[in-house]
């Protein structure tokens, strides 16, 4: 099922994970955020936002209304951030918390939500409250989704309604507009 491998990259990386210890994958199994990294050598990152707030005790950097994170072709959209930094060391990102209309996109695949947490010592991403993936016309929605980012793998569970798939196989999928001749 090639979106849920899709899945299981799709929120990778985000949140400091290193470069040096990003999993390797096939190429097209990239996923949405399987190129973005807070930290990772994509390019800068520019975050954009009302109100940005550093607590020095507690090394949390929140970033408040209309959120908006790109790096590279990749561009979270949410009301509010907040990245919880290392103590000791270089300070890389431990946790990112994405709350409130949480939006992802990269090209043709997108993420929504109501809540994104990015776990650096768990390795792994959570995509919650009403979550729902897309990779052209192939999505998959549940509750929640949890992404294993070293074991490669995720987990998509259901809540008040079921899992929901709808996979196209290549040869079926409908053309986007104005995409003539694509192969998609």
């Amino acid at each position: 099922m090639r979106i849920v491998l899709t899945a299981l990259v799709l929120l990778t990386a985000v949140g400091g994970a290193r470069a040096e210890e990003a999993p390797k994958v096939p190429a097209r199994a990239d996923g949405l955020l399987g190129n973005f990294s807070l930290g990772g050598n994509r390019g800068p990152v520019k975050v954009d936002a009302d109100e940005m707030e550093f607590d020095y005790k507690t090394m949390v950097l929140t970033y408040r209304g209309n959120v908006v994170v790109t790096q590279a072709d990749m561009t979270l959209r949410t009301d509010n951030l907040r990245v919880t930094l290392a103590k000791e060391g270089q300070q890389k990102a431990k946790e990112v918390v994405a709350e409130g209309n949480v939006k992802i996109d990269s090209g043709d695949r997108h993420a929504t939500g109501g809540r994104a947490v990015f776990d650096d010592a768990k390795r792994t991403v959570t995509l919650s409250e009403e979550a729902r993936l897309s990779d052209g016309p192939n999505e998959v929605a549940g509750d929640r989704v949890v992404v294993y980012i070293d074991e490669q793998r995720s987990v998509v569970q259901g809540g008040p309604e079921r899992v929901r798939a709808v996979l196209y196989p290549p040869t079926e999928r409908p053309k986007a507009p104005g995409k003539e001749g694509d192969g998609h």
